[in-house]
C-alpha cells in the first residue's frame, strides 16, 4: 500500500508541473534563515505533549487510550512503519521527474543526515531518561514518539527542498506526518503527549539542520531553469 502512495504521489507532482511556467533564474542552495517565529509551531506542539503527559494524564492522556481499546480495540497496520519514510523517496524522486529541488543532491543529503541525527539522538536519550511505559505495556519507550519525530522530520525536508516550487508539497508532506501520529495512536503504541512531543521534536530538528548548514559545495549557484525540464 505504501509503495502506491508514494508512486501516486510523484505522478501527481510530475502531472501538475505540466502547466506551470519557471521563472528563467532561480537560486539553487539557498540557506535558510532563522526566524525566533519559525520556533513557534515546534514549541507549541512540544509544550502541548508536555503539559497532556505530566499534568492531564486522566483527562486527556488515559482518556483517549480508554477511548481507543473501547471503539479500536482490534485495530493493528503497519502503514505506520513506512509512511514515516515515505516524504524521503518523494523528495529524491521528483528530481528524477525534473523537478528540482531548492538544493542539489549533496547538500540537501548532508542536511538530511544532519537533521536524522539531530532527532534520532534526542528522540532516544528522551526515551531513556523518561522511561515512560507505553499503553499497550510492550516496553517503557513510549515518550516521545519516534516514528511521529521521523515523520515529522521527513515531512519538514520534503516541505523545505519543494514548497518554493509545488505550493502544495507542505500539505500533501504534513498530511503523512499526522497520519503516522494518529496511527501510532491507533496502534496503542503512544499516548496523545508522546505524538505531539515527537511531531514538534521532529519538525525542529530538522529546521535546526537547515538553519546551520554552513553551503561549503555549490553556495548560492544560479540556474537557468528555461532549460532545465520541470
Amino acid at each position: 500500500m505504501s509503495h502506491r502512495f508514494v508512486s501516486l504521489l510523484l505522478f501527481l507532482a510530475s502531472f501538475s508541473c505540466l502547466g506551470q511556467q519557471p521563472d528563467s533564474v532561480a537560486i539553487v542552495n539557498r540557506p535558510l534563515a532563522f526566524k525566533p517565529a519559525k520556533l513557534y509551531v515546534p514549541a507549541v506542539l512540544m509544550s502541548s505533549g508536555l503539559v497532556t503527559t505530566l499534568f492531564f494524564k486522566d483527562q486527556i492522556k488515559y482518556r483517549i487510550a480508554d477511548q481507543r481499546g473501547k471503539h479500536f480495540g482490534n485495530f493493528r497496520t503497519r502503514l505506520d512503519d513506512y509512511l514515516e519514510y515515505a516524504p524521503l523517496p518523494i523528495a529524491y524522486g521528483l528530481d528524477v521527474f525534473g523537478v528540482k529541488s531548492k538544493n542539489d543532491f549533496l547538500n540537501k543529503t548532508v542536511i538530511l543526515i544532519k537533521g536524522e541525527i539531530l532527532f534520532y539522538a534526542s528522540t532516544n536519550l528522551l526515551k531513556e531518561v523518561s522511561s515512560e511505559l507505553r499503553p499497550d505495556g510492550s516496553d517503557y519507550r513510549s515518550f516521545p514518539s519516534g516514528h511521529t519525530a521521523q515523520a515529522f522530520a521527513t515531512a519538514t525536508f520534503l516541505s523545505e527542498e519543494y514548497k518554493d516550487r509545488l505550493p502544495w508539497i507542505p500539505y500533501a508532506a504534513y498530511t503523512m506526518a499526522s497520519t503516522t501520529g494518529l496511527l501510532r495512536i491507533a496502534n496503542n503504541k503512544h499516548y496523545i503527549g508522546d505524538v505531539l512531543f515527537g511531531a514538534g521534536l521532529g519538525l525542529l530538528s530538522m529546521k535546526t539542520a537547515y538553519w546551520t548548514h554552513r553551503y561549503k559545495w555549490g553556495k548560492n549557484r544560479k540556474t537557468n531553469l528555461s532549460t532545465v525540464p520541470y
